[in-house]
């Protein structure tokens, strides 16, 4: 694949960022628990919610 030939899907995404606000990517390890599985797939980032 042509790294060129992603340019309108990658200015696709931003545009749709720029009316989302705020959008966070992020990986976890699929032998992590259920939760932290579920916010990861749902792409929520609330750090300051849980301490550990």
């Amino acid at each position: 694949m042509r790294p060129w030939s992603l340019q309108s899907t990658f200015a696709d995404i931003e545009r749709k960022i720029e009316k989302v606000g705020s959008v966070v990517f992020s990986m976890e390890d699929k032998k992590g628990n259920e939760m932290a599985s579920t916010l990861a797939i749902v792409g929520i980032n609330r750090g300051d919610m849980f301490k550990a």
